[in-house]
């Protein structure tokens, strides 16, 4: 059967998921950015800074210095999601957040509205690419705030901005693969880096009465395929050839059976 051009198109459709990532930097280096009440309101980064400084001050090193010189090995930054030209990110209060996003890169003012009025843009990295249309998104992102990412969850360590964008960008591109029952692996282009301030705090002990995002678990919530199994055909296929062979060494033994017995009567 011959498809249209239109109907082709529409069946290789895909969209990139970019990721952006922000230094969070110390007041003093951001004072020149123009700040947002949105942003203000929806992030602390002055608490981020301070848990920065408080590890690294002892050597000598701060936010600014640590993001920029080190960014494998400790560091405070912000992220979004970038898909079919809307921008996604969650912060303290606002919870999950929707704004433009700029075509061809850059910022505008929608797009800047809930990023941390210190955070300087670093850099975009394209994650994957999601064949999930406007109406699918908006379902991930409901089943997102059902599921524990709402403005009164926010936490610094245990559930984060960062911790929303590979969550979210986990469960656009890798979506049925989700499935139980399938060896699936974390994203391999998000940078591990990004929330490795937040595992290391997680790690020290904290104390909350909301649990811990669980990247993997809550993207398969979010995706809408929690309980539901991967057919194994290789395993259902093995199973059907064992009945075959079963069935066919049954049916051997009787007829031997009846040979011995025409034996015995002769």
């Amino acid at each position: 059967m011959l498809l249209s051009s239109g109907s082709a198109l529409a069946l290789e459709m895909h969209y990139n998921v970019i990721l952006n990532i922000y230094d969070i930097l110390p007041e003093s280096r951001s004072q020149q950015r123009p700040q947002s009440s949105s942003a203000s309101s929806s992030q602390p980064p002055a608490a981020i800074s301070n848990i920065v400084s408080g590890l690294l001050a002892p050597l000598g090193f701060g936010t600014w210095e640590c993001n920029r010189f080190f960014p494998p090995l400790i560091g405070a930054y912000h992220t979004s999601i970038d898909v079919r030209g809307f921008r996604y990110q969650f912060g303290a209060n606002v919870g999950i957040t929707r704004t433009a996003s700029p075509q061809g890169g850059g910022e505008t003012a929608d797009s800047i509205r809930f990023v941390p009025p210190n955070g300087a843009y670093r850099e975009s990295i394209v994650l994957g690419q999601t064949w999930n249309e406007q109406g699918e998104i908006n379902a991930i992102v409901q089943r997102m705030r059902d599921n524990g990412f709402r403005g009164d969850t926010y936490h610094l360590v245990r559930r984060n901005c960062n911790h929303f964008s590979e969550t979210f960008a986990t469960a656009l591109i890798l979506g049925n693969e989700l499935l139980e029952g399938n060896s699936v692996r974390a994203l391999e282009k998000f940078p591990a880096w990004v929330n490795r301030l937040a595992r290391i705090g997680s790690s020290l002990g904290t104390e909350d009465e909301n649990p811990a995002c669980d990247v993997m678990a809550e993207a398969r919530v979010a995706a809408g395929v929690k309980g539901k199994v991967s057919w194994n055909f290789a395993s259902s296929s093995s199973k059907s050839n064992n009945v075959a062979r079963s069935q066919k060494k049954e049916l051997t033994d009787k007829q031997k059976m009846a040979l011995a017995k025409l034996k015995r009567a002769k």
